[in-house]
Parts: C-alpha cells; structure tokens; sequence
C-alpha cells in the first residue's frame, strides 16, 4: 500500500513539473510574440511617418504648380477642380506625379521654356509665407489619415504639429494633457525636411491604446494558447481526481470484503460449533440442548440470510431497469410491518419502540417490499448504533401534498462531517480496526435510493452522544 501510496505520488509530482513547465515555456513564447509584433508595429507606423512626409513635400510641389496655373499647362488640361480633388485623395495625388514624370521625360511634347519654369517652382520656396498657405490642417490630416489607412493601421492616431520654439501648430486633441502624452511619444519626425533656411516643424503621433491594438491582433493565437493550457490543465486535474477516486474505491473495496469476511465468519463459525455439538451424542441427548442449538442454528442462518438480501437489495438498485411494483398502500401499515419484523432484535437488546402515528393522509403508491425493507433498515441502524438501552421513537405528520416520517434514536449520533456522505454507498463511518458496528455500508445507499425512486426525499439530523434523527418525506395518492 506505501509503495502505491509513492507511485502515485511520484505521478502527480512528475505530471505537475511538466504542467509548470509546458505552461512557463507557453508564456515565454506568448511574450516573444508580442515583442514581435511591437517590433512590426514600430516599423509599420515609422514607414507610414516616412510616406507622410514624403507625401507632404509632394503636395505642396502640386499645390505650387496649380497655383501658378503650370500644371493644367503641363498637363493639357484646363479643370478648374483639379487641385480640389488632389487635396482630398492622396491616390489621385499618386497618379498626377506619374503623369507629371512621363510628360517631363518626353520633353518633345511640351514646351522646355515650360517645363524649366515648373521645375523651378517646385524647387522655389516661399520663405516669408505663414505656415497655414504653405500646409492647411485639413490638408495634413487628410494625408495622415489616407496614409495610415492604406497602410491597414486601424487603431486610433493623434497627432500635434510643433514649431521650432516648442508653439503647437496644429492638433488632432485639444486636452492638454494628451498633448502632452503626444509630445512625448517617440514616434514623431521633421516635417519639410529638405528645407534648409526654415525653421524646423516637428510632427509628433500617438497610438491610442497601443497594447489593446497588439493584443487584439493577436486574439485569435492567445485565445488557441489559452484554450489549450485550460484543456491540459483539466486534463490534468481529471486524471488526478480519477486516481483518487480510484485509490478511495479501492480502499472502500477492501474495508467492504473485510467487514464482509467478519460479518460472514461469525455465523459461519457459530453454525458450525452447533453443527459439532449436535454431532455429539452425549450433547444431543438432552433436547434443552439439540433445541437450543438448532435454535441457534436457525437465527444464524436468518442472519446470513439476511446480510445477503441486503448485497442483493443494494444490486437490484444499482440497476437502472429496476421496475417498482406500485400499488396502493397505507403507509402506517408499512410502518406497522416494519416494526413488527424489528420486534425480536429491539427486544433482545431490552430496547423501546415507541411510535406517535398522527397522519391522517396515508395513502400513497409504492413498493410494498421496498417501502418495509427502508424503514427496517433504519431500526435496524438506531439499534446497532446504540450504545444503552435503545429508545426509538416512529411519527408521521402530514404535510401539503405529502406525508413526513421520522425516525428517532438515542444512539452516539453522527458527525457533521460524515452526514452529507452516510448515503453514499459502500460508505462507512471510521471505526478503525474495530467491528463491534456490524454492516456493509449498504443499508442507507439502499434507503435513500428507494426513497428518492418514489420521488421522496430523506435527509438527517444528528449530534454526537444524542441520537439521530432521520426525516423521509413521500407524496401522497393523488385522489381521482
């Protein structure tokens, strides 16, 4: 037994390092993703930050070109909302500059004088003009925004443009103090690079929720991981419990074949010494004596009988086909056979059976045998579980719909610890090694089955050294 005792241990130990370590080594790789993925989210919003600039300075050529009216020139065309469509798509933008690129490289179709002209004022810069004509907020946001959004960055941006002395220019927040935030994020650039007489503007951005955005682009791998790591560790603690079960079975098993072996010896052993005495002619002569051991034959095999109806009582029930015989029946005449078959064993122990019957609603349908054999049961319990004179005390009350008995004994009564599992079948409470309480475990996985199959209810009430308490509730008949 120590030696399972350690293997089962050992088990657990080995299992739950493993566990530990499949769940340490998850969460490493868990953490190395999301770096990864902060790593990529730092570059995806670098590179649109480098084609937002890029995009700006691109704009303001177009925007000088248009307004010199060169570029409808260049272009051979005369819309008047050319510029108006530039400024709200980006794309358009795009396909103007590749436009722009095949007509300056096939100078034979436009003028040089023209081309030369175009070219130097995209390079020209307005040194005295307010920041506002060279880059409209509106303009600016519509590059930011395009740019992200072609970029498939969905998560929310703000931004704030500053001038060389630290004055903000434009902004996407007015609260000072997510400006701030804004400023300090290190995710900002020079805007107009190239300039080199201007004074520098600085374009700062901030992710909004920046960790929500990686964790929620990763949902679908830390959910899988977490799923897993629930499947395992259920897996885990269902093979333990299952072990525990087994080993608690086992040791049930083995305390129901002792408690089986010694309730069976002792008849066995009784009904053989009688057996030699009868053999014994001296003995068998006196019939005070021949009477007195067949007498004591007889009751040892009433008992072996009896300790085998109750293994077969508690088989019958673990069959799910168990098919009651119902009929009509008074419960107080059930109660009144009961007694009378619990008659001998209260009086060989000089007990008292008392019974207070007030119930007047006492039909009910049910199994005459089942029904006589619970309430044995529990006499046969108040009696072997009492240590003096046994006083048993059998009432029944009416209640609605329904009829109360309760069973009332002075025995040493049950701890509360051991009262939510006296029903449970095979169970026993602790004796150690003594076997003075006679019984399987049995008799009360047997009472409460049958109660509960004609839909009842049992429970008890009990405190050491004062007795117990055992209250079935059934349904009455219904009247047609």
């Amino acid at each position: 037994m120590k030696k399972e005792r350690n293997y089962i241990v050992l088990i657990i130990v080995l299992t739950t390092i493993a566990l530990i370590g499949l769940t340490c080594f998850q969460a490493y790789w868990i953490n190395i993703s999301i770096d990864q993925r902060k790593n990529q989210l730092k570059e995806q919003i670098q590179i649109s930050i480098y084609e937002i600039v890029d995009r700006v300075e691109k704009f303001e050529a177009l925007k000088k070109a248009e307004r010199s009216g060169k570029l409808s020139a260049l272009l051979g065309k005369s819309n008047s909302d050319l510029f108006s469509e530039l400024s709200k798509d980006i794309y358009l933008q795009d396909s103007i500059l590749n436009e722009l690129n095949i007509q300056l490289r096939s100078g034979i179709e436009k003028d040089e004088k023209l081309i030369n002209s175009f070219v130097k004022d995209l390079l020209s810069i307005n040194y005295y003009a307010k920041f506002e004509d060279r880059l409209s907020k509106e303009d600016l946001e519509t590059i930011i925004y395009q740019t992200f959004d072609k970029n498939k960055f969905n998560s929310t941006i703000e931004y704030a443009l500053m001038g060389a002395k630290g004055e903000l220019i434009y902004s996407s927040v007015d609260d000072s103090t997510l400006l701030k935030e804004i400023e300090q994020s290190s995710y900002n650039t020079q805007l107009f690079p190239d300039d080199f007489f201007n004074a520098e503007f600085i374009l700062h951005f901030l992710v909004k929720n920046e960790t929500q955005y990686i964790l929620k682009s990763m949902w679908a791998m830390l959910i899988l991981s977490i799923l897993f790591l629930i499947i395992i560790v259920s897996a885990f603690y269902y093979n333990i419990s299952i072990i525990y079960k087994q080993k608690k079975l086992s040791l049930i098993k083995n305390d129901f074949i002792n408690n089986m072996t010694h309730e069976l010896k002792t008849p066995i052993s009784t009904i053989s010494l009688a057996c030699e005495a009868l053999n014994d002619k001296d003995l068998s002569r006196d019939e005070k004596n021949r009477a007195r051991f067949i007498n004591t034959i007889k009751e040892e095999n009433q008992r072996l009988g009896g300790l085998v109806e109750n293994v077969l009582q508690s088989a019958t029930v673990e069959k799910e086909t168990l098919n009651l015989k119902l009929e009509l029946l008074n419960l107080h005449a059930i109660i009144d056979k009961s007694i009378k078959n619990s008659a001998l064993q209260v009086s060989n122990k000089n007990g008292q059976l008392d019974f207070i019957l007030k119930a007047k609603n006492t039909l009910l349908e049910g199994d005459k045998t089942h029904l006589i054999n619970v309430f044995s049961n529990l006499i046969d319990n108040a009696l072997k579980y009492s240590t003096n004179i046994p006083v048993i005390t059998i009432s029944s009350e009416d209640v609605i719909n329904g009829i109360v008995v309760k069973i009332k004994d002075n025995g040493i009564g049950i701890a509360k610890e051991h009262q939510l599992k006296i029903f449970d079948k095979l169970y026993r409470i602790p004796t150690g090694d003594r076997h003075d309480v006679k019984g399987f475990g049995l008799g009360l996985s047997y009472v409460k089955s049958i109660v509960e199959k004609h839909n009842g209810t049992i429970k008890v009430e009990s405190q050491l050294g004062k007795g117990s308490t055992f209250t079935i509730q059934l349904e009455s008949a219904k009247e047609n």
